[in-house]
């Protein structure tokens, strides 16, 4: 937990507060703690009574509950403020001042981010592209951000997590609040392969009005958003809504004509979505970002696990170079040579000793491999 946590709570956790309000009052005082700290809100045009009197309540007992349920879940808290929140949620226009969050602490920044979005009342083509769409995501290493909601939300976050890849979910309720209640094994792979986020408190229900709300932060999660299927009138729309808003890139599946379940995405191509058929359609939009296919991760992820099996302790300083650069790839004895500084001479000779250890193999052209 942050220095400043408690206040973001205290500030948040006062629900009478309009958005418009809260800006206004951040944009006069800068953080939350200066807010708490101040005696009085003069300067500020149009607050309410309400408004007073509730930043002058300066009881920090509901928010250090929360803080300490939050933990107990065991979750965390990230502040507008912190160093992990995600910066591009930082740019939209009333971004969430507190996220609650269970999973995985992600580095936000090194993540090509994707929502995915569409109809609860889906059709067999609109899982199918869902799917095909949601794998090839993941398997480029994109993260996939969904609403866990039912229908293509849900589909989104089942198949990229099947892919191997992670995820993001927005929930509309507290953490401890599970909905759809038939989520809750999605929800926990969730956490397991990615992180479970909200800006509500714990305890809060999932009433309607908190959805759109929460799109706004599934957008703002994202560099593009995409939906897959939805009617003419659909929440995903609104999501859609807040991309454009956001200056987000936004994408769509284009789909049958006269099929009224993907009239939205239709429609939203004719307004300019980019048309999508598949994850490439997305992934080179972004080259400026270094995106690592699942494949290769995989890969990197053995080689350290090899070498972390390895016994190194009977190993000189330079067999230990050796199997060290041989961890990232097979080499060439000429390339060992290059890279520590070393004769080849030399080389061979520690080489043949950690064959005999049963460390290194020697294939044809006197190239080298860890065993």
């Amino acid at each position: 937990m942050s220095e400043n946590t408690i206040y973001w709570l205290w500030f948040t956790l006062k629900d009478d507060i309009k958005p418009k309000e809260r800006i206004a009052v951040l944009e006069k005082y800068g953080n939350a703690k200066n807010v708490y700290n101040a005696t009085d809100m003069d300067g500020i045009h149009n607050l309410s009574d309400s408004t007073f009197k509730a930043l002058m309540d300066k009881s920090l007992d509901d928010a250090k509950n929360i803080n300490l349920k939050t933990e107990k879940m065991g979750g965390y808290i990230l502040t507008i403020e912190d160093e992990g929140y995600p910066p591009l949620l930082k740019n939209i226009y009333d971004p969430p001042y507190v996220l609650y969050c269970t999973g995985e602490r992600i580095e936000w920044e090194k993540l090509l981010t994707v929502t995915i979005v569409g109809t609860r009342l889906h059709d067999v083509y609109g899982q199918r592209v869902t799917e095909k769409l949601a794998k090839e995501l993941a398997l480029s290493g994109a993260t996939v951000v969904s609403g866990m909601a039912r229908g293509i939300d849900s589909i989104a976050g089942i198949t990229a997590i099947k892919s191997g890849g992670k995820t993001v979910a927005v929930l509309g309720s507290g953490l401890d609040v599970i909905y759809p209640p038939e989520h809750a094994e999605l929800y926990n792979e969730i956490r397991k392969n990615g992180v479970v986020m909200t800006e509500y408190p714990p305890g809060t229900r999932p009433l309607r009005e908190n959805f759109p709300r929460r799109n706004r932060i599934m957008a703002g999660l994202s560099y593009g958003i995409l939906v897959t299927q939805a009617p003419e009138k659909s929440g995903a729309l609104i999501t859609a809504s807040y991309a454009i808003e956001n200056g987000r890139d936004l994408y769509a599946v284009p789909a049958d004509i006269f099929n009224a379940d993907s009239a939205g995405t239709n429609k939203l191509i004719k307004q300019g979505a980019k048309p999508v058929t598949t994850a490439d359609d997305i992934t080179n939009e972004y080259p400026y970002l270094e995106i690592i296919p699942l494949s290769e991760k995989r890969t990197e992820e053995k080689q350290r696990d090899k070498l972390k099996s390895l016994d190194l302790s009977a190993l000189n300083d330079l067999q230990i170079k050796i199997v060290s650069e041989l961890n990232n790839e097979p080499l060439h004895i000429d390339e060992i040579s290059r890279i520590t500084g070393v004769a080849s001479f030399e080389i061979n000779s520690e080489l043949v000793m950690l064959e005999l250890q049963g460390i290194v193999r020697k294939l044809n052209g006197n190239i080298y491999e860890l065993i």
